[in-house]
């Protein structure tokens, strides 16, 4: 699964918490006219949007939503819960604040002959969100039977408002860049066409930062060898901070903030990622292979799957949600069809769940692979040509014979479960795909077969499905 949730994610699962609390347990919005509740529901909604365009606009429409919440819904309780929403969306624009860098030198950027204007798409879809926000509320206002449209016209002024102050947000950061001071590191860059490779090599030299960033002008073609030159890099090199670069007296001039930072093992006689040339020979890391993978039997068969708890509990949260979402719709829309709702969700999330995360497996030999996964079973021998690579993403890319599979691996959960990280996977695929070039005839792929879906899923779904109606109901 990777990273199932990044940190802007808890505000739209606290929401929808506080959305079933609020509306499933006390009752909703106590104001009597028609449309308080729909308002209620949209100012709930807009927040859970917002964290993924600006973080702090969505503090500040949580505590908006709380303060109009306090005078919406008359139990304290609840009152208290949409404050707690409030509060997580203010602790999670927290983590925006700009972290003590490390301690290097400080000099200004050469002054670039113009400054670009940023984010403009963004600006845009903000500028056109709120103006069609501003004429449904409007309409919606003076229909009463319209007034169910109202959560989404303030959901979507709300996100608007959001992409508004993301662009604002990177158009100021871009200037204070070229303005002020910044953190100057020396590194090796790869200049391609529109975008700048940067790598940020340790003092040892063992490992480096990589990381990437679109810039204003087109440069250099990517040539077929890469190839790393010297360069000075203005800016802290994190995650969603704006760098500037100077190569050979150039200036690149960022039209967009730095992407994911990872830390890679380094070749300072290259100035490459040491992991560029494993790739290319699919050599196998010694530190990761595990020791029942590395023994001398070809021919023993391995399997793969995410660890059962993570699984389990990845496919009742899908499953569970879904039935949530469908029974809380059921209610205020479909009501005389509310169970049949929440029994098709759930069984959909629970179908979901079995395919994505609990039924995926992969065994191998030396003769080959097999795989269950999302729609069926694979068996492919391996090729000259056959690759395995690991995306940092929690996923494994394998091709072999005709196939390219996407292999989940997350990290382990619980720590001591029995599934290999996904480097441990990568060296054990790696060592049968070698020992299948010294093997002549080879066997065929192992046997595999699509796994009958457990008793206890069809039994969480029953068991979904019942506390569901029961906090509808409520």
């Amino acid at each position: 699964m990777g990273r199932v949730l990044r940190a802007e994610g808890l505000v739209p699962a606290t929401g929808l918490a506080v959305f079933l609390l609020v509306f499933g347990l006390f009752g909703g919005a106590q104001d009597p006219a028609p449309p308080a509740r729909w308002v209620g529901a949209g100012l709930l909604l807009a927040p859970a949007l917002m964290a993924y365009a600006h973080r702090w606009a969505a503090a500040w429409a949580g505590i908006f939503c709380a303060l109009a919440w306090t005078s919406l819904s008359g139990p304290y309780v609840a009152v208290a819960v949409v404050w707690a929403y409030a509060a997580v969306g203010v602790i999670i624009a927290q983590r925006d604040r700009p972290h003590p860098g490390e301690p290097v030198p400080r000099r200004r950027p050469p002054q670039p002959l113009l400054v670009p204007r940023v984010a403009r798409a963004t600006e845009a879809t903000g500028a056109a969100l709120v103006a069609l926000a501003a004429l449904g509320l409007g309409y919606v206002w003076s229909d009463v039977r319209a007034a169910p449209l109202l959560t989404l016209v303030i959901g979507g002024a709300g996100l608007g408002c959001a992409l508004l102050a993301r662009a604002a947000h990177r158009q100021h950061a871009l200037r204070d860049l070229f303005a002020l001071p910044q953190p100057a590191h020396s590194v090796r860059v790869v200049e391609q066409v529109g975008y700048l490779h940067v790598l940020l090599p340790s003092p040892d030299g063992q490992t480096a930062l990589e990381f990437g960033f679109d810039v204003a002008e087109p440069d250099e073609p990517e040539d077929d060898d890469p190839h790393t030159v010297e360069a000075v890099l203005f800016g802290e090199p994190r995650t969603d901070a704006w760098c500037a670069v100077e190569v050979g007296g150039r200036l690149h001039v960022p039209v967009g903030p730095v992407g994911e930072v990872i830390t890679v093992p380094y070749d300072v006689v290259d100035g490459l990622p040491r992991e560029i040339e494993d790739d290319e020979e699919q050599l196998v890391d010694p530190m990761a292979l595990r020791a029942s993978d590395a023994d001398g039997d070809a021919y023993r068969t391995r399997e793969h799957r995410i660890a059962p708890q993570r699984a389990w509990v990845a496919t009742v949260t899908v499953g569970l949600g879904a039935a949530l979402a469908a029974g809380e719709l059921g209610r205020h829309f479909l009501p005389g069809l509310s169970a049949v709702l929440i029994a098709v969700a759930g069984a959909a999330g629970y179908e979901f769940g079995w395919r994505n995360q609990l039924r995926p497996r992969l065994r191998w030999h030396a003769g080959g692979i097999a795989a269950v996964g999302f729609r069926g079973v694979d068996r492919q021998p391996w090729a000259t040509d056959s690759a395995v690579l690991h995306d940092d993403g929690g996923s494994v890319l394998l091709s072999a014979g005709e196939s390219v599979l996407t292999v989940p691996a997350p990290a382990p959960w619980p720590a001591k479960s029995a599934q290999r990280t996904a480097d441990e996977l990568v060296a054990a695929l790696r060592v049968a795909r070698t020992r299948s070039f010294e093997i002549s005839p080879l066997a065929p792929p192992p046997e595999i077969a699509v796994p009958r879906r457990p008793f206890a899923l069809y039994a969480a779904w029953l068991l979904t499905v019942v506390v569901t109606m029961l906090i509808v109901g409520s």
